[in-house]
């Protein structure tokens, strides 16, 4: 009975000390996130249709609904700023998610990577950089709480009656929605360029610390 006692006691004690450890981790990851200005916020575009398959069931799958792309790559896309050639390619709901709660749930997720240096100038035109892209394999996990709000973005093609089969199932969840004008999103497509090279940079720097950490 004693050994059976002790042992519990021992169990008990190593879960907490686990927990702090998890706890501090998830403390440190946040500070070193930060320190490295890596995303606030990651965006996930799509069209009306997915967008509905996705609330309802707090995923998101890759390549799986509606798209114009017919590449089946196996990722799923976001973003870490939305542009008008996001919103003419993936479509006109944007979720936009707590990138580190998200991150915190899908440790796969890293910036898309097109294995090129600032001095090769000729190939950026060849690049799509405007969508600012990271990408995770399969499955994106999250839940209602990681989403910030959901962006019903208009245009002259679609005006707010657009979105009216999306709206009740958004306020039946209780997220936060908000209507935006395609026509005060950036196209700068310099930026985008200047913006690769510094998210590369900086999550090599931020998945090294975290290894360090783990040693």
């Amino acid at each position: 009975m004693k050994e059976n006692i002790d042992l519990q006691e021992n169990t008990l004690k190593y879960n907490r000390l686990w927990e702090k450890k998890e706890m501090s981790d998830l403390r440190d990851g946040r500070k070193r996130w930060k320190k490295l200005e890596l995303p606030v916020v990651f965006y996930h575009t799509t069209f009306i249709e997915n967008a509905i398959y996705i609330l309802q069931g707090e995923k998101i799958i890759a390549n799986k609904g509606y798209s114009i792309c017919q590449s089946k790559n196996g990722f799923v896309s976001l973003s870490d700023r939305i542009t008008k050639g996001i919103i003419e390619f993936f479509g006109n709901v944007t979720f936009e998610f707590d990138a580190l709660s998200l991150y915190e749930k899908n440790k796969l997720i890293t910036p898309r990577d097109y294995w090129i240096s600032e001095d090769d100038i000729k190939k950026y035109d060849e690049l799509p950089f405007f969508e600012n892209e990271w990408i995770v394999p399969e499955e994106l996990k999250f839940n209602l709480k990681d989403i910030n709000k959901v962006l019903l973005i208009t245009n002259k093609d679609f005006r707010e009656p657009a979105f009216d089969d999306i709206i009740p199932l958004l306020q039946s969840k209780g997220t936060e929605y908000t209507f935006l004008s395609e026509k005060g999103l950036s196209d700068n497509i310099l930026s985008d360029t200047t913006r690769y090279f510094f998210r590369i940079e900086n999550w090599e720097k931020f998945k090294n610390e975290e290894v360090i950490q783990a040693v």
